[in-house]
């Protein structure tokens, strides 16, 4: 691939609020973005969760599609618009043809396919005008339509990596010479049922600790993020601000159950090796969840062999979701653009495996090559890496 992709945008919808700049600042300053479910009725004792603050659909939906649009799909539009304002280009002004999309998300639209269901268990019948808001591809075909483009355009849903998976489709489209414009990134949203599933199980903790061996669970969250990926030259060219290099590599998968976590680290580690070699900051996968902690614990140290690389798990304060890895993307490219790595939330002993996890204060750094290093169950794995530009 001899074409280099620069991210020259960045949109955020998280906890902290809409757009990169609250984002960066809450997770610089340590903040965390849990806080008691306001959306729906949770049961005494739920641990509370990452919402994002309620977004406006007349301030990013400008047709009537806005009377349909669901949730999901909203944070995702949102999102794009808020990355093409961030890098400087008017969707107006786009290359239609020539601007890709490529979307994430793990579970898509949560709240409606309930509401659906819960009407055709109980009546037989549910209203046919929701039905095409639940499929996978929503978030990608409101965008599309409401931006107008006809570029190439893929949506994913790789569980746990799914942010991290279109991500790296984008950044293949542009490398490949198949897009000179590609909005990457990915939307989750917290439901319900998906809560009830998880706080059943005692999965959850009001307190999430990643990296701590004495964790017990995580909390979890919803939001959305998105990249603007172009060829340097054409982000030159243009005068665009350039975050970061996003150099395209390769995903993987490792023995592991279908629903669980790969038991032995070291095929991790010799994977994770080659890429994090000359790593100056790694953004984790990280939750509180005993079992993936654990494993990434132990297949970073032995990745780095030594190396005192920051490692920072920025999802004690986003909570987790499936697409939680386009927001460890962004923090990952505003790492390199800043040349500051954010605290991981919780007590985190210092001599977790011998790395080093950034705790308490943001640590500032010469941050030439950050990675996200991906992780998902069923052994599923797909690294970012983005360098300086």
């Amino acid at each position: 691939m001899s074409v280099s992709v620069a991210v020259t945008g960045l949109g955020v919808l998280s906890a902290f609020g809409h757009g990169v700049d609250p984002y960066w600042a809450a997770l610089v300053a340590g903040e965390s973005g849990l806080a008691p479910i306001r959306r729906f009725t949770v049961p005494p004792g739920a641990g509370p969760a990452a919402e994002v603050p309620a977004v406006e659909t007349r301030a990013h939906v400008r047709s009537p599609l806005g009377r349909r649009i669901d949730h999901v799909s909203l944070f995702a539009l949102a999102a794009c618009r808020l990355a093409l304002l961030d890098a400087g280009l008017d969707p107006t002004d786009l290359p239609l043809g020539r601007t890709g999309l490529a979307l994430g998300s793990e579970f898509g639209n949560l709240d409606e396919t309930t509401t659906f269901l819960d009407r055709l268990f109980a009546h037989g019948a549910a209203n046919p005008l929701l039905f095409p808001n639940l499929v996978m591809n929503a978030p990608l075909s409101y965008t599309t339509i409401e931006l107008g483009l006809t570029g190439p355009s893929a949506m994913l849903s790789a569980g746990e990596v799914s942010g991290e998976a279109a991500v790296a489709c984008g950044a293949e489209l542009v490398a490949e010479g198949g897009a000179d414009v590609c909005l990457a990134g990915g939307a989750d949203e917290l439901g319900e049922v998906l809560h009830q599933v998880f706080h059943e199980a005692c999965l959850l903790s009001s307190t999430p600790r990643p990296l701590d061996p004495y964790a017990d669970g995580f909390a979890l969250g919803e939001g959305a993020a998105v990249l603007v990926l172009e060829p340097l030259a054409r982000a030159r060219a243009r005068g665009a601000r350039v975050y970061a290099r996003l150099v395209p590599v390769a995903g993987f998968a490792l023995p592991a159950p279908v629903h669980g976590w790969p038991r032995d680290s070291s095929p991790l580690a010799a994977r994770l090796a080659p890429l994090v070699a000359d790593t100056d900051a790694v953004v984790a996968a990280a939750s509180g969840e005993p079992e993936l902690d654990a494993l990434e614990a132990a297949a970073l140290a032995a990745a780095l062999a030594g190396r005192k690389a920051l490692v920072t798990a920025p999802r004690a304060a986003t909570g987790s979701f499936g697409a939680a890895g386009a927001l460890a993307a962004a923090t990952a490219v505003l790492a390199v653009a800043h040349d500051l790595v954010p605290p991981t939330l919780g007590h985190v002993p210092p001599g977790r495996h011998g790395l080093g996890v950034i705790a308490g204060r943001a640590r500032a750094a010469d941050i030439r090559v950050a990675v996200v290093d991906g992780l998902a169950r069923g052994g599923a794995c797909r690294p970012l890496r983005f360098e300086a530009p």
